[in-house]
């Protein structure tokens, strides 16, 4: 009997992307009603998102004998996600871009997260090859990469926003420089903007002045 395809797993993955959106003119929006229409929208989400992040990893449960876990991890161990895609503190310029791309903020524990998952405490969800643990989702991919889907600590970014915020990343923290290098970009707007610069504020190369 041929083996089962997985189902579509939410999260901005690392098997494959589709085609870029057509362009949009500045201020035309994002595109997506989930994300945020103002600064102060944006700096909510995303502080509420770090601070979630960072107070989940705190009252963490550590008692407890370990379980069986079900799904993928019963049978070897889970892998992290690619840090050069999702962690906020080690994506580059080159990182590979999708129409959906989940940022993991610093302070979140992944690992733990992964422990956690391991020791059984997880639940594994095989209708859309997740785990959710702590509040958290995961997915799994082949090998047992996973991949932060949603939850505290995540922030997830359109195609256009996260190129906004890997040119953040580039120029060094200079935003300037970040602004002249997409200045003539047709697919990046007003908001994409707004949501990129609140989350480089939790990037180590901050400067200030966003």
């Amino acid at each position: 009997m041929p083996p089962r395809s997985r189902p579509h797993t939410p999260g901005g993955g690392d098997d494959g992307g589709e085609p870029p959106p057509p362009p949009r003119r500045p201020g035309s929006g994002s595109g997506s009603g989930g994300h945020a229409r103002s600064i102060a929208d944006a700096q909510t989400q995303v502080t509420g998102k770090a601070q979630d992040g960072r107070a989940d990893t705190e009252a963490r449960a550590t008692g407890g004998a370990p379980n069986t876990p079900a799904g993928p991890a019963a049978t070897a161990p889970l892998r992290p996600p690619n840090a050069l895609r999702h962690n906020l503190n080690s994506i580059k310029l080159n990182s590979r871009s999708k129409d959906k791309n989940t940022i993991v903020l610093p302070g979140t524990d992944v690992a733990g997260d992964l422990a956690d998952i391991s020791a059984g405490r997880g639940t594994w969800d095989e209708a859309t090859n997740t785990y959710q643990v702590n509040g958290r989702r995961y997915g799994v991919e082949s090998a047992n990469t996973t991949f932060p889907a949603d939850g505290p600590g995540f922030v997830n970014l359109s195609r256009s926003e996260y190129k906004v915020l890997k040119n953040l990343i580039g120029s060094d923290g200079d935003i300037a420089a970040a602004q002249e290098a997409l200045r003539r970009d047709p697919f990046i707007s007003e908001s994409d903007w707004t949501m990129a610069l609140e989350v480089f504020q939790h990037h180590k190369s901050y400067r200030g002045g966003a």
